[in-house]
């Protein structure tokens, strides 16, 4: 159950962030890109790997009773906007999202495009 709630809150901070003006893209991670590197169904976009990078850039953490006490994100900003304003937008939202308060939501700029 604890699991479900993670991917479910995993799913709901990640179309959020996507939605925030200034993000280009969620961090995707290594696992992910090789992942998708590897044609057929253990890889590649078939079986629901599509959503895999925004899993690894996305990460929740629950307390046992279910509740969001983490939220780490990592992201892309566009070269246009302050990185600073959409972090801090991409905070609010994550937070809005999972139902957790801002200050457990650390969002990390991995790099600007």
């Amino acid at each position: 159950m604890t699991t479900a709630r993670a991917d479910t809150a995993t799913g709901a901070v990640a179309r959020a962030v996507l939605d925030v003006p200034g993000v280009a893209c969620l961090r995707p991670g290594l696992r992910s890109l090789l992942r998708a590197a590897v044609p057929g169904p253990a890889g590649g976009r078939t079986g629901g790997r599509a959503r895999e990078p925004a899993r690894s850039a996305v990460r929740v953490t629950l307390a046992p009773d279910g509740t969001v006490t983490g939220i780490r994100v990592e992201i892309v900003v566009r070269a246009r906007h302050r990185a600073l304003d959409v972090a801090r937008a991409v905070r609010a939202e994550a937070a809005r999202a999972a139902t957790a308060p801002p200050a457990a939501v650390r969002v990390t700029v991995t790099g600007v495009v």
